[in-house]
């Protein structure tokens, strides 16, 4: 799947909104909400809950910028950046068992019951649902999303190691499919915990074209610093 990866651009005739809460555990209420909006070739990712940071992807123009709402800054880091220091933290490891605990040579798997996959690696877990968009471009789309996502997550050392995940999603995108339910078990040495995170596939709404309006206001007006110095 070409598109997923190389950090070309989106599908630019492709305008679509996917909602995704998260859950810890067996919470009934999710810890974390996101609106990720897709407009005109750009991903914006708007969280709902813990309303502080958005990201906003452009592969076009090969950036990803970060917004911080509460010190009024941005940083900005090129696609191309996160693929190469992608491709270097790969070269680093030549040990096969590293290799294999980091995930960079999991397989996706066909889960058990038929509905969806799974992939595992050291002590995590992810399985997955799936549903079929209306378009084929919107699961590339959300994949490529997911990919460059889980490199600046590389980059800036948080969550899990990503290359697992960038696998999954992969393998989703080529069968032309969008994660439904997506469970994530991270078994430790005293427990295990576990997140679930679902997955709702909607057409832009008004609201959500006046969230984009917003985000581009603050990318009009936040000061510029380096990824660096970025909050975390």
């Amino acid at each position: 799947m070409p598109a997923v990866g190389t950090a070309s651009a989106l599908g630019a005739d492709q305008t679509f909104s996917v909602t995704t809460q998260i859950f810890v555990g067996e919470q009934k209420t999710p810890a974390s909400e996101h609106q990720i909006l897709f407009d005109q070739g750009l991903v914006y990712d708007v969280p709902v809950i813990n309303r502080r940071f958005i990201t906003v992807f452009d592969p076009a123009q090969k950036r990803v910028t970060l917004l911080d709402r509460d010190t009024q800054v941005q940083a900005s880091v090129s696609t191309d950046d996160l693929i190469k220091i992608t491709a270097q933290a790969r070269a680093t490891v030549s040990d096969d068992e590293q290799k294999k605990k980091l995930g960079m040579q999991a397989q996706v798997e066909s889960s058990q019951n038929g509905q969806g996959y799974t992939i595992k690696f050291a002590n995590i877990e992810y399985h997955t649902t799936t549903q079929n968009p209306k378009d084929r471009g919107i699961a590339t789309d959300y994949a490529m999303f997911v990919d460059l996502a889980s490199r600046l997550n590389l980059v800036r050392r948080l969550g899990p190691p990503p290359f697992g995940r960038m696998t999954l999603h992969q393998k989703l995108a080529a069968n032309a499919e969008l994660p439904l339910e997506l469970k994530l078990i991270v078994t430790g040495s005293k427990q295990t915990e576990t997140y679930r995170s679902t997955h709702s596939v909607d057409d832009m709404t008004d609201t959500d074209r006046e969230t984009i309006d917003e985000v581009r206001g603050y990318l009009a007006l936040y000061r510029q610093v380096d990824l660096n110095v970025f909050p975390k």
